[in-house]
């Protein structure tokens, strides 16, 4: 099967598992409910389905990480809270503040999102990218500069993970392969390497 998402600013074509010839009929159907620009998750060797129809404008690649359960970990004096309704202009302003380019509002309705603060502000963040019946992806995980390599992001990810663990979800993930801290925080909260990602920014030919 395949999926368009129309809900981010831009859509997004994403592919599960299906022999190729099946993935190009897919793709071509697909494609037709595009205008413009989208970006693709896809595994490495996928990216030739697209030259057919787009033009690859920018590319890299990430790793899935998954935890089916994820750990929950002590992450000692640091509280990592729940992000209200009522905060989530805070939460907003947060993300446009710090140009974080995988975030759109909409996704604050997929999930839970966790931050710390420090003196009454949002200085670090883990959320809810897009969600499944039966797995979760997480994203928009980032603290602010000036408060990183105190454990803050840990902390977040640590309580997201637990409050989606408890309701019987799959946890998943994209991280840049050489985003080597990041990867080893999450394999110490359970995560483990499930397949490289190739993220591809597209034009429509």
């Amino acid at each position: 099967m395949s999926a368009v998402y129309h809900g981010f600013s831009t859509p997004s074509i994403v592919f599960g598992v299906a022999e190729p010839k099946i993935k190009q009929a897919l793709l071509k159907k697909a494609i037709n409910e595009i205008p413009n620009d989208f970006i693709s998750l896809c595994q490495p060797h996928e990216t030739n389905l697209f030259k057919e129809h787009a033009t690859i404008r920018d590319s890299h690649f990430e790793q899935q990480m998954i935890a089916y359960p994820p750990k929950h970990i002590r992450c000692n004096n640091i509280n990592a809270t729940k992000i209200s309704k009522n905060e989530f202009e805070l939460l907003n302003k947060f993300y446009v503040e710090h140009h974080a380019k995988a975030w759109a509002p909409i996704q604050f309705r997929a999930g839970p999102y966790y931050c710390v603060k420090y003196n009454g502000k949002i200085v670090s963040v883990a959320g809810v990218h897009l969600a499944t019946p039966q797995i979760v992806q997480l994203g928009n995980i980032l603290t602010d500069e000036a408060y990183r390599n105190r454990g803050f992001a840990t902390a977040c990810t640590n309580e997201l993970a637990a409050n989606l663990a408890a309701k019987g979800k799959i946890i998943s993930l994209f991280v840049g392969i050489d985003n080597v801290p990041a990867i080893r925080i999450y394999k110490k909260l359970g995560f483990s390497k499930a397949r490289n990602i190739a993220f591809l920014v597209m034009k429509r030919n």
